[in-house]
């Protein structure tokens, strides 16, 4: 029997020929005499069923020229990381916030009729600028006018009542001096009447010592005894007139007294007709509709003939609306997270869509201070000087506010800031393996974080990828993709 000859390894791209010639002779399979294609299409039918896993078991090793080598690799340099870094930077870094607002006028009027009356005449319309004090319209009501002359009437005649009190109270100040005169006059005749009474008592006394030593008669002391009596009589009448002069005395300064609180009740009530007439007057000044600041004309609904209820009721509408011009206001609504940082002063530039978005700049004025409880927002103020009235009450405009400013910052990209754990970390390259180091940050500007603590100037800091890195990662750098 012929033994077959050996077989000689086939090239071909896929290694199988050597593969099966090994199986081949692992499994002891003898070789016949039939054609060798035969052989191997058996064996490739073998070689389907067992598989790599079989090969290796049975130790072969089938290598061709082109196939890589990976014994030189390990565990580090599969899980290395291709990641980019730069050192952080120095400059100044911003905060701001834009928001949706409205332009409003920084003053406005509505102007109503004070009084019911009729317009007379209007002097100005919508569009049209005006100054202060500026008459706009002229009212009428007739009624008012006859009331007017009354109260004038009133003033008048108060003012002769005053001069009236006035008289009297010179009239009632001469009747006290006269009261006065005659109390003095009284006086002087007590006087005169006392002595006469002393004297005939006096004479009385000693004719009645001479009758008792019958040196005159009796009668003689009869008639000096009435002559006694008459000056005591005398006496008494002089005693009245006096009590009578000094009631008189005080009955005058009584009138005078009385005439002068006349005087000031006149006085009172020429100074409450005074005020009546004012007010009357005043009343006859609003008929004139004036403007209250330099501005423009909004609004007109004054037309000739029309009549004004006054004091601008339930379905009353306003005469003129008057806005200011030379300055506006701008409202926004501020998030919650950006309300503690807005405050007065801050700077803000109001920028205009209609106005082929033109930047105008202002400031914060005020703000509401406590939060909407329903929208957790701030209302905020933002003032714009408007010389030029190009700003219109109603445009829409977006405002962005400067809430904060840090000079001379650490600044990272936001994706080099990983956050988690109540912790926030970036991931810097040394000795080729992202290191963990915990950091605080500052302000956010778009996509620009400033890093308060935890890294300087030198660290290489790795710029993306932050969330997927452990620390004491191997990592490779790699050029960063070229700006777009």
């Amino acid at each position: 029997m012929v033994r077959p000859r050996n077989l000689v390894p086939i090239r071909d791209p896929s290694g199988t020929v050597p593969i099966l010639r090994c199986l081949e002779s692992k499994m002891g399979l003898s070789p016949s005499p039939r054609r060798l294609s035969d052989r191997l299409l058996g064996i490739a039918a073998l070689a389907m069923l067992v598989g790599s896993a079989a090969i290796a078991g049975f130790g072969c090793h089938a290598k061709t020229p082109t196939e890589p080598s990976t014994a030189g690799a390990g565990p580090a340099e599969s899980s290395r990381a291709r990641v980019t870094a730069a050192k952080p930077e120095r400059k100044t870094i911003s905060l701001t916030v834009t928001q949706p607002g409205q332009i409003e006028a920084f003053d406005q009027a509505k102007l109503y009729a004070k009084i019911p009356a009729y317009v007379e005449e209007y002097r100005a319309d919508i569009g049209d600028r005006v100054e202060r004090g500026q008459v706009l319209a002229e009212l009428s009501a007739p009624e008012l006018d006859q009331e007017l002359q009354q109260k004038k009437a009133l003033v008048a005649q108060a003012g002769a009542d005053v001069e009236q009190a006035q008289a009297a109270i010179k009239v009632a100040q001469a009747d006290e001096v006269s009261a006065v005169a005659q109390m003095k006059e009284a006086a002087a005749a007590v006087e005169r009447v006392e002595a006469e009474f002393e004297r005939w008592d006096s004479e009385y006394k000693r004719v009645v010592q001479l009758v008792s030593r019958s040196a005159v008669t009796q009668k003689l002391a009869d008639e000096t005894k009435a002559q006694m009596l008459a000056a005591a009589a005398a006496r008494k009448e002089a005693e009245a007139r006096i009590e009578s002069a000094e009631s008189a005395v005080a009955a005058n300064h009584a009138q005078v007294e009385k005439k002068r609180a006349d005087e000031v009740a006149i006085r009172a009530r020429r100074q409450v007709a005074e005020a009546d007439e004012a007010r009357t007057s005043a009343l006859l000044n609003y008929l004139r509709i004036e403007a209250p600041f330099d501005g423009a004309i909004s609004e007109r609904n004054a037309d000739i003939g029309y009549f004004a209820q006054g004091g601008g009721g339930d379905g009353a509408q306003p005469l003129f609306t008057v806005v200011r011009t030379d300055r506006v206001r701008v409202f926004i609504d501020l998030p919650e997270m950006d309300a503690p940082l807005a405050g007065a002063g801050d700077p803000a530039v109001v920028r205009v869509q209609s106005l082929s978005g033109r930047d105008f700049p202002g400031e914060i004025t005020r703000t509401a201070w406590a939060l909407d409880p329903t929208s957790r927002t701030l209302h905020t103020e933002v003032d714009v000087p408007n010389e030029s009235g190009e700003l219109r009450p109603g445009m829409y405009a977006q405002v962005t506010i400067d809430l904060a400013e840090a000079p001379n910052a650490l600044i990272v990209p936001a994706a080099a800031v990983v956050a988690g754990d109540n912790a926030t970390w970036c991931f810097v390259v040394e000795d080729g393996k992202a290191k963990r180091k915990p950091v605080f940050v500052g302000l956010k500007s778009g996509n620009e974080v400033e890093i308060t603590s935890g890294l300087d100037d030198h660290d290489l800091v790795i710029q993306t990828k932050g969330a997927s890195l452990t620390d004491g990662q191997s990592v490779e750098l790699v050029e960063p993709p070229p700006a777009k």
